[in-house]
């Protein structure tokens, strides 16, 4: 079924998340001035990212709810009552027996889309494709936080380098204050930190030869982060577990800025080698990986800087969609 309405998008999805907190008081929306949810791009991919996943409801599961298809998905809902559908009332349920998916709720914003879609009629719709078109937020500057942190604390910050104990040279690099130390604000070509990673070879080089190097992107970042003022700046992580969750796109290259660093070389941290998929992939089928993810205290990975709930679900889903090298 084609629809003649418009698109959903990033954007309209934020209006409405703001316009139903500001409602949500003392007033029902207006579901007929907010544009259609296409079931296809906006709705079905929340279900076979979150809850059509392997011994699930994908079929292969106990449970007799599959949520893989617009039919099957459809048994579960009632056309304009979304607190009356099977669905929605599991997936913002407050016990962890009844609500789905069980391990982690979904966002905020996947919950609106499901909300909207079956208050909108729950029709099979299909919207235009808006590949390449820019659907969420995009900051031109890198933020420290967010771009900067997670590779010094991977590729420097770590044991018996520029960590917090070792402060090789006196530098370290596990902090925003420490690292201010070898950055002059505004002049990358002045700032020691740049000149090692970018300018420097043989044994000035840093990271050393033979330890995992920093790309391209993530030089060109920390440039960047400089060059406009070396400011600590959180800008908010880009994480998105609605698209699909492949290796190639989303897994490996967290695993690089974030993991690398310290589990790589002769001797990585535990015995654990990431830096290949075969090497992700064992920690992944073991369970090793979500949990040390999932840890507290010291036993939870990256140390200092753990993952977003978000983040963790990334791995979550490419895990239990059989870590696959996509």
């Amino acid at each position: 079924m084609k629809s003649g309405k418009t698109p959903v998008s990033a954007g309209v999805i934020f209006f409405v998340l703001i316009f139903t907190r500001i409602w949500s008081c003392t007033h029902d929306p207006l579901i007929e001035n907010i544009p259609e949810i296409c079931f296809e791009r906006d709705v079905l991919p929340v279900f076979l990212n979150n809850c059509a996943i392997a011994d699930c409801h994908n079929g292969t599961g106990e449970s007799d709810l599959i949520l893989t298809g617009y039919l099957d998905i459809s048994h579960a809902v009632e056309p304009g009552k979304p607190y009356s559908s099977e669905i929605y009332k599991s997936i913002i349920s407050r016990s962890g027996e009844d609500r789905m998916p069980p391990d982690m709720p979904l966002s905020l914003e996947n919950r609106t889309r499901i909300r909207i879609w079956i208050e909108q009629g729950a029709a099979l719709t299909v919207c235009p494709d808006t590949t390449g078109q820019n659907s969420g937020f995009n900051n031109p500057l890198a933020c420290f936080s967010r771009d900067i942190l997670p590779v010094l604390n991977s590729r420097c910050a770590s044991t018996g380098c520029h960590d917090a104990i070792t402060h090789e040279e006196d530098y370290i690099f596990s902090s925003y204050t420490s690292t201010l130390e070898a950055v002059t604000p505004g002049n990358p070509a002045e700032s020691k930190l740049y000149e090692v990673i970018k300018y420097k070879t043989g044994e000035e080089k840093m990271p050393p030869l033979g330890s995992p190097q920093l790309t391209t992107a993530e030089i060109d970042s920390i440039a960047a982060w400089i060059r406009y003022g070396a400011l600590d700046q959180n800008c908010g992580e880009v994480c998105d577990t609605l698209n699909p969750i492949t290796f190639s796109a989303t897994i490996w290259p967290v695993i690089q800025s974030s993991c690398t660093g310290c589990h790589s070389g002769a001797a990585p941290n535990g015995g654990i080698l990431l830096t290949n998929y075969n090497n992700v992939a064992t920690v992944a089928s073991s369970g090793t990986l979500i949990n040390s993810l999932k840890g507290t205290g010291i036993t939870r990975m990256p140390p200092g800087l753990p993952f977003s709930d978000c983040r963790i679900r990334q791995f979550a889903i490419w895990i239990q969609n059989g870590h696959l090298n996509n």
